[in-house]
């Protein structure tokens, strides 16, 4: 048989989905690995879906979504991010937050160009560079995860293309200050650079924090790329529902590739995000105290069991160092699944810089939570 593909082959098998398979079936493991959402989608949304099954939308949609949804998506980005978006012109609707990474890196990169990202961070963007030949540079993050600004400015060169931020971050939970933002900004106008902006945590965020879209700062809407996805405010990752904010040449070219790889996205299931939209987000509220809880809860027991973690400001993850145990992640994963039967992510996969680290996901109720630190208490005191 002849060779098959160099690139693809070259990626490993998601860890993240590994860690959910191995946890599927068994009812003695606590999986902290999968970032999901635990609520219930609201019932607008499925009610949404479903009407548009009984009522025979089972057809192709249109490329870039329904117009129904795509107006409502210029109102809710002008309205919540004060972007100034064309629902014709600047929005197309995606297979979940996944495509719209996959749709960012196909409209802009050729073999060669460079992306700059922080690290740790999201395993997909690191294999989405290798597909479409761009070469990915980490930049090791400042030890409280914030951005190291300076790195990030010596690192571009005449082949870099984009810099990519994931705020609120997975995995580390960190979120960007303004001032931060503010600096990035000024390196993407000063080296006429694209910003590939992931936004899909914007509504988890704390300690009075505020979430600020690139595209909507002064001269940055045609330079920045804006992902976003229903998944995680509507606890729907299911529905495989994402959008893109772009230029129009952008998103003409996100057009194309969407044509003639998936056709379209889920025709009913934009029904439900269309009813979703529709929705007082006033019922988050509740469900954002609930992770402050979890997040709080979660960061003082590791804090006693003895690990050294910076605590989240956005998302739904915690980052702790297992430096303290002498296991590099991956070995701390390992055990503590087979000892303890508790699931969480070794850091390596979120890049170079993360080896003695790994990521527990707190997006599970508070009881499971509590025995999952008991659980990885135990284990660290069997060591």
């Amino acid at each position: 048989m002849k060779e098959k593909s160099h690139v693809v082959s070259k990626a490993p098998k998601s860890t993240i989905r590994e860690l959910f398979d191995l946890a599927s079936g068994r009812s003695d493991v606590i999986s902290l690995g999968i970032g999901q959402p635990d609520f219930i989608t609201p019932e607008p949304a499925i009610l949404g879906n479903i009407e548009a099954l009984k009522n025979k939308i089972t057809t192709y949609a249109p490329t870039r979504g329904v117009p129904e949804l795509l107006e409502l998506l210029e109102k809710k980005v002008y309205r919540i991010n004060n972007i100034k978006a064309n629902w014709k012109d600047n929005i197309i609707v995606t297979n979940g937050g996944s495509q719209a990474i996959t749709l960012a890196f196909a409209s802009i990169f050729n073999p060669g160009d460079e992306l700059i990202i922080s690290s740790p961070n999201f395993i997909s963007y690191f294999y989405c560079a290798l597909f479409f030949g761009a070469k990915l540079i980490e930049i090791e993050r400042n030890k409280d995860f914030s951005l190291n600004i300076k790195g990030i400015r010596d690192a571009i060169t005449p082949k870099t293309k984009a810099i990519l931020i994931n705020s609120p971050n997975n995995p580390t939970g960190y979120a960007l200050a303004s001032s931060e933002l503010k600096k990035i900004v000024e390196i993407i106008i000063e080296n006429d650079l694209y910003l590939i902006s992931d936004e899909v945590y914007e509504n988890y965020i704390y300690d009075g924090l505020n979430h600020i879209s690139p595209a909507s700062l002064k001269d940055m809407f045609e330079r920045t790329i804006t992902l976003n996805a229903m998944s995680k405010l509507f606890s729907a990752t299911g529905f495989r529902i994402g959008y893109v904010i772009a230029s129009k040449e952008i998103i003409n070219l996100m057009e194309k590739y969407h044509q003639y790889t998936v056709a379209g996205t889920n025709h009913a299931a934009q029904y439900g995000f269309i009813e979703a939209l529709k929705m007082d987000t006033n019922f988050f509220k509740e469900i954002l105290n609930s992770f402050d809880e979890r997040r709080n809860l979660v960061c003082n027991r590791l804090k006693e069991i003895g690990f050294d973690l910076i605590k989240p400001r956005g998302a739904f993850y915690v980052m702790p160092s297992t430096k303290n145990f002498l296991l590099n992640g991956k070995e701390f994963s390992q055990r503590l699944m087979k000892e303890q039967a508790v699931a969480v992510v070794a850091g390596s996969t979120f890049g170079s810089f993360s080896d003695y680290m790994i990521r527990i996901s707190y997006a599970t109720e508070i009881e499971k939570l509590k025995e999952a630190m008991n659980r990885i208490e135990k284990f660290v005191q069997n060591l």
